[in-house]
């Protein structure tokens, strides 16, 4: 029961981090904050985002912990060979900030996913390339 209501909580945070005005995902990446932490997915969730259209952010386990993993904008998502599933371990490094981490690399196994350059700009826009 305790481990649903910090996904509850965690996923609002990530909402309200998401939604603030003039700022997307990768304008909240801090490198200062950067870490690497394994763990299973245990929820994939689709997330509104106004000129995204829409984003994915994963529930994680990991350890004692859950923590909501931001990924990035679902048409860029759905165009990568790496995909990333509910039960799936993975080891992701992004800008913590509570217990929502802004990815910037997900591994799954020998797979990699590139979502950030390494000062957080996304890949999928003008910032990353």
């Amino acid at each position: 029961m305790n481990r649903n209501l910090y996904s509850i909580l965690a996923l609002v945070f990530a909402f309200s981090l998401y939604g603030q005005p003039g700022s997307g995902m990768g304008k909240n990446y801090d490198a200062s904050k950067e870490v690497t932490v394994s763990g299973t997915v245990t929820e994939i969730t689709r997330v509104p985002h106004g000129d995204m259209r829409e984003g994915i952010h994963l529930a994680m386990s990991a350890g004692n912990e859950t923590l909501v993993v931001m990924l990035g904008p679902t048409f860029y998502l759905e165009k990568q060979s790496v995909k990333v599933l509910k039960g799936d371990s993975i080891t992701v490094i992004g800008s913590r900030t509570g217990n929502a981490i802004i990815a910037r690399q997900v591994t799954k196994g020998s797979q990699t996913l590139k979502l950030r350059t390494e000062t957080g700009a996304p890949v999928w826009g003008r910032g990353g390339r």
